[in-house]
């Protein structure tokens, strides 16, 4: 009995995905499938065929669920998501974007996550609450994945981009979710970020991190009430261990360089400070997942992450400062 189901399971059909396209006013004309590579503009030819008698036909493996466009001639992309299955296609050449289709569960997912967000463009809070929500819901989903990756890595703790990193499996949309879990896990070393000064003179996180005193890195801006409200305090921490080993470096997510720097000004930061003007679009929230400020990581002497965003940080710097 174990040979036989051996042979059984040696013979079983592997998973394929097969595309059947029906369509009128094309023979001859040759479809190509493109694979959108994840964190990149850029996709790859992945499978094509010609049009015989109003219709087509491919078929192939795919490892994982694949982002994909679909052109028909110079029609396209059609945008879809390639899986192991059945997926039927009639193609509306007037309109590609028209075309329907059926067989994918999730293209069924995109489609109706599409729907919904275009209805929410001038909300943006809106939007942000209806992708959380839609991959609470969908958490095994690749769109999950694709959402996670492209929209919501900035609006999510590390523990919830983890826990949605453990689902996805092997897709490389999901690559860079790990990579930043992992980058900002505490115990990791800091990564370095290099931006302007409000002298216009670049500095770098590296300057003063693991140099043999603690540092707080501190992400505010000039137009945060809870920031400005903040300020205050953080000065008081900073002179209170400035020459006791500590060290603090401002990142700020403002876009107006002469509102900063009044900033700096009025609510006397004397530690370093850093900006690239680029708004939440900043390298620095970008590389710390920071989704909201003030929001402080910790460093210790040799330079790798103590604490994020500490409740109790006043004490441990206490603590570490005797």
């Amino acid at each position: 009995m174990m040979i036989a189901a051996g042979i059984l399971h040696a013979c079983s059909p592997k998973p394929e995905y097969v595309i059947k396209g029906e369509l009128t006013g094309a023979n001859g004309m040759k479809v190509t499938l493109t694979k959108i590579i994840a964190n990149s503009d850029y996709s790859v030819k992945f499978d094509s065929c010609i049009v015989k008698k109003g219709k087509f036909r491919m078929k192939g493996t795919v490892e994982y669920p694949e982002y994909c466009g679909l052109y028909v001639g110079d029609n396209g992309p059609l945008l879809l998501i390639v899986e192991n299955t059945e997926i039927n296609i009639a193609v509306n050449l007037k309109n590609i974007q028209d075309s329907k289709i059926t067989g994918s569960k999730e293209t069924d997912l995109l489609a109706e996550y599409n729907s919904q967000v275009a209805r929410m463009d001038t909300i943006p809070q809106q939007r942000i609450e209806y992708m959380k929500r839609f991959a609470s819901e969908h958490p095994g989903s690749m769109v999950t994945a694709m959402i996670v990756n492209n929209n919501l890595i900035f609006h999510l703790d590390p523990e919830e981009l983890e826990t949605y990193a453990n689902g996805f499996g092997k897709s490389p949309w999901v690559r860079h979710i790990k990579e930043k879990t992992n980058r900002i896990s505490i115990g990791q070393p800091f990564v370095d970020v290099r931006m302007p000064s409000p002298d216009g003179n670049e500095i770098a996180l590296s300057d003063y991190a693991g140099k043999g005193k603690y540092v707080l890195i501190n992400f505010w801006a000039s137009w945060s009430k809870l920031c400005r409200a903040a300020n205050p305090h953080m000065a008081k921490l900073y002179h209170r261990y400035k020459d006791k080993g500590f060290e603090m470096v401002g990142i700020s997510l403002d876009k107006d360089k002469t509102e900063w720097v009044e900033a700096l000004q009025a609510d006397t930061l004397a530690w370093p400070q850093m900006s690239d003007l680029k708004f939440w679009q900043s390298e620095g929230a970008r590389l710390y997942s920071v989704n909201s400020i003030p929001y402080t990581v910790l460093l210790d002497k040799d330079g790798k992450i103590l604490s994020s965003d500490d409740t109790e940080l006043e004490k441990k710097l206490a603590v570490l400062m005797e």
